[in-house]
């Protein structure tokens, strides 16, 4: 009986217990929630509030410096090296003799088609005067005949004869054109012999010597590649932007560029192409990138590696706050108040999508200060950079709202208790 009545009293104690707390935490609740609340403990926080500053967004990518014009001559003709004229880290000019063949063979072609123009311009003539020779003919047989002293036959012949001397003058005025086409094609080959410089520029690699015998390429055969010349003083960085960002990227953009040789200077430039199509390494798809540098950089060695950043869009005088500041909350997981359930309504469900999906989307929310809580609010943002993010819209100027320290924020919810984080909180574990 004792057991039974000391069980009672103890339940009467835990049931006032519940009501006494129900009614301290809302005077004007009318029913009774038996679920014992645990109170949230209090964090201490740094507040501050948007503030209006220019955001800039920015793309990174790998690249590597090269010059803007460079040229590696190779033969257009193959022929024995006489002469050599230049000397690696030589300057040249365009147009500059740099290097000469053994033009001896093609000196000869060209003689010989030479010799052949004039005989077909001396059977040109003969045939010309074949050919007036029978016009002549041609015309007295048919004067003779209309008096009756010539005969048709012989009408006919001088025709015939006509004829004739008419097409072969043709076949040898032919002939000329294709000789003088010939002699073209031989005047280039010995021009070829003389290999000059296509661009001004610096010969930053030779591998030729006096006695060689070179190559010209042909469609299965590379030719050989006797030096290269470029222009030492413009340089561009040649970059693979992934595809992930390439639709960003747009010509004129401004770019700033940081070697990996010297992480502390930093370098301008502009996009100036960006590849139309993409190449496809392993599973990585990128798009090649020409990035021009402003100014001459002596300093630069073409080969050396670089990482861009890319400016693709920028926000001038927005409202801003430090990116750490918005955090991304699952819908469910949020107080189902108006600003949230306006949220759910302005969202686009995809094909098949329910309520449910909805609910388990992720909202970019901040925690705003209000009394001693903080209450979570959905914002719609916009561009970011590496410390602040544009708020479109859901605050304004006034509003203080928690932005950091990080794992206060990443542990909180909507009516966490905040007090301001003082700086002897942050002293608290440090050694002295």
């Amino acid at each position: 009986m004792r057991r039974t009545l000391l069980i009672l009293i103890v339940i009467a104690v835990i049931g006032g217990g519940v009501v006494v707390a129900n009614i301290s935490c809302d005077p004007k609740a009318y029913g009774i929630n038996w679920q014992i609340k645990i109170p949230i403990a209090k964090k201490k926080v740094e507040f501050g509030s948007p503030s209006s500053s220019t955001v800039v967004q920015t793309i990174t990518a790998p690249g590597v410096i090269e010059l803007v014009e460079q040229a590696d001559i190779a033969p257009e003709t193959m022929g024995q090296v006489l002469a050599v004229h230049v000397e690696r880290g030589d300057r040249v000019k365009k147009g500059q003799l740099l290097l000469e063949l053994d033009d001896s063979n093609a000196q000869a072609q060209l003689d010989s088609i030479d010799a052949r123009i004039e005989r077909l311009k001396g059977g040109i003539e003969s045939a010309e005067a074949d050919m007036e020779k029978a016009i002549r003919d041609s015309q007295g047989f048919r004067s003779l005949a209309d008096r009756g002293f010539s005969t048709p036959t012989e009408v006919a012949d001088a025709q015939t004869l006509l004829a004739k001397s008419t097409a072969s003058l043709a076949m040898s005025r032919f002939d000329l054109k294709e000789a003088q086409a010939s002699r073209k094609a031989n005047l280039e080959a010995l021009s070829n012999t003389r290999i000059l410089a296509p661009i001004e520029g610096v010969v930053i690699d030779m591998d030729v010597e006096v006695g060689e015998i070179v190559i010209a390429g042909t469609t299965n055969l590379p030719g050989s590649i006797l030096l290269t010349v470029g222009d030492i003083d413009r340089k561009q960085v040649r970059a693979d932007v992934d595809e992930t960002d390439v639709s960003l990227v747009g010509s004129d953009q401004k770019v700033e560029i940081f070697l990996q040789s010297d992480q502390e200077q930093t370098l301008e430039g502009k996009v100036e192409l960006v590849a139309p199509t993409g190449k496809k390494e392993g599973e990585v798809v990128s798009f090649e990138t020409i990035v021009a540098i402003e100014g001459q950089q002596p300093q630069l060695r073409p080969g050396m590696t670089a990482t861009l950043e890319i400016e693709v869009k920028r926000r001038e005088n927005v409202l801003t706050v430090p990116v750490q500041a918005v955090v991304n909350r699952r819908l469910k997981d949020l107080p189902a108040n108006e600003l949230f359930r306006e949220w759910a309504k302005r969202q686009t469900k995809g094909p098949g999508e329910t309520e449910d999906d909805i609910r388990a989307r992720f909202v970019p929310v901040v925690f705003v200060k209000d009394g001693k809580i903080a209450r979570a609010r959905p914002v719609e943002i916009g561009i970011s950079d590496m410390d602040r993010i544009e708020v479109k819209s859901g605050l304004e100027k006034d509003d203080q709202l928690v932005i950091g320290p990080f794992r206060a924020l990443d542990e909180m919810k909507d009516g966490t208790p905040v007090e301001l984080l003082t700086e002897k909180d942050k002293n608290v574990g440090k050694k002295p």
